[in-house]
């Protein structure tokens, strides 16, 4: 049995007349357009399957006087005097038809029955009666795609928020794989959001496809171009807003993995005391076995070995113990290297004031100290400021002078060895005309 399409017919008037076609009819019935083959084919191809489309698409075709509009669940062929609808029996797809009725159904004898709170509506009804036909479709289109769009967001965004405050109050592994699958359906939505919205501006990119897209007043693009700007403002506010969703996932999973390294160090820290209590002990137990042979010696008549033996491998064993600890703390407290850190990203953020303080005078290396200390607010040690004079200091004359030009360079430097580092900063020497 032959495939057969199933179409609705909406003619201008509003008329709607719902056909069932086998693929020579449907080819019949739009030969007269003279549509490329490549057209034919992915209509044909897409008629039959009722999923969204992968690759959105709005495609004028001025050469038989229409264009094809793909998009999520709605896939439809329109003409100055017809559109066909294929698929009309999807449920997406009926939702934008009972939109079309709804543009299309309002009569003059029906305005004065409106209601205040109905205002709104009928003035977008009248309007619809001064718009070119194939406007009205594309508007009723891209709206309901719209809509569509800030229906996701809205059934999103409570699941979401219920989902991060549960895993915040329980920062567990189940709670995690919960969140990267939310976070995996934001990512397909965003491309999704951001596939239509990648159409709309290259059609706002091409005065020739806007200009196409208007089958009634051949020429006239204002009204198309007005419509895809405002449909592109509302694409890109859901864009933010899914951002906004997926910087809130990032920011509870960056808290769950703070949250997780510092039991986890909780855990290595206990594990460390334990070994080292372990250790201690170990040491007092070798001791303890070597007294515990069966072997003689002259202790055995001592009256006081046994407490001195005690007390010695008690004092011993507090020593290793608070040896290991003070080590630990030592290790703790260093924060040298983002001591550092802070200060090298200090340093190069004020450029201006050490340019006007260090750069334009002669300064030597224990003034230097004590300006860049004064400059960035922080307190450093010899070593740093000996780092930091090297890589102003580049002629090794241990001055900075007032007779060279700071300039910065990243990248292999043949001229200084710093440790290892490729930042360097090279000045170009010039003489002062007087």
């Amino acid at each position: 049995m032959a495939e057969m399409i199933r179409v609705l017919e909406l003619h201008r008037n509003g008329e709607m007349e719902e056909k069932c076609w086998s693929r020579d009819q449907f080819l019949a019935a739009i030969s007269e357009n003279h549509l490329p083959f490549r057209d034919l084919r992915m209509l044909l191809r897409s008629s039959p399957a009722l999923s969204k489309a992968r690759h959105p698409a709005i495609m004028p075709r001025p050469s038989s006087q229409c264009f094809i509009l793909e998009m999520e669940n709605i896939k439809l062929l329109c003409f100055s005097e017809k559109c066909l609808i294929i698929n009309p029996e999807d449920r997406a797809t009926q939702n934008f038809i009972k939109g079309l009725k709804e543009q299309f159904k309002f009569t003059k004898s029906e305005l004065s029955k409106t209601t205040e709170e109905s205002t709104m509506k009928v003035l977008h009804q009248k309007t619809v009666q001064y718009q070119d036909f194939e406007q009205v479709i594309l508007e009723t289109a891209l709206e309901n795609v719209v809509q569509k769009f800030r229906r996701h967001l809205q059934i999103i965004k409570p699941a979401l928020e219920m989902l991060l405050q549960q895993v915040e109050a329980n920062p567990e592994t189940n709670g995690l794989r919960r969140l990267l699958a939310v976070k995996k359906s934001l990512a397909e939505f965003e491309q999704n959001v951001e596939l239509v919205s990648k159409v709309i501006r290259n059609l706002l990119s091409d005065d020739e496809d806007m200009t196409s897209l208007s089958l009634t007043n051949l020429g006239e693009k204002e009204d198309i171009e007005l419509l895809l700007s405002s449909v592109s403002a509302d694409l890109d506010e859901i864009e933010t807003e899914i951002k906004i969703f997926i910087d809130m996932i990032e920011d509870t999973d960056q808290f769950i993995s703070a949250h997780l390294d510092a039991v986890r160090n909780e855990i290595i820290k206990m594990s460390l005391f334990i070994e080292i209590g372990g250790l201690t002990m170990g040491m007092g137990a070798v001791v303890s076995g070597i007294f515990g042979m069966n072997l003689t010696n002259a202790l055995e008549t001592n009256p006081y070995a046994f407490s001195l033996v005690c007390l010695g491998l008690f004092i011993t064993m507090l020593a290793l113990f608070a040896g290991f600890a003070t080590k630990y703390h030592q290790l703790k407290a260093d924060t040298s290297s983002a001591q550092s850190f802070t200060l090298l990203k200090n340093f190069f953020s004020y450029v201006d004031d050490l340019e006007d303080n260090v750069f334009n005078k002669d300064i030597e290396k224990v003034e230097f100290k004590d300006t860049v200390e004064k400059i960035t607010g922080l307190k450093i040690s010899d070593k740093e400021s000996e780092y930091l004079f090297k890589m102003v200091d580049v002629n090794r004359n241990r001055v900075v002078g007032m007779n060279r030009r700071p300039s910065f360079f990243c990248g292999p430097s043949p001229m200084m060895n710093l440790g290892g580092s490729r930042l360097s900063i090279f000045r170009e020497n010039y003489v002062v005309k007087p």
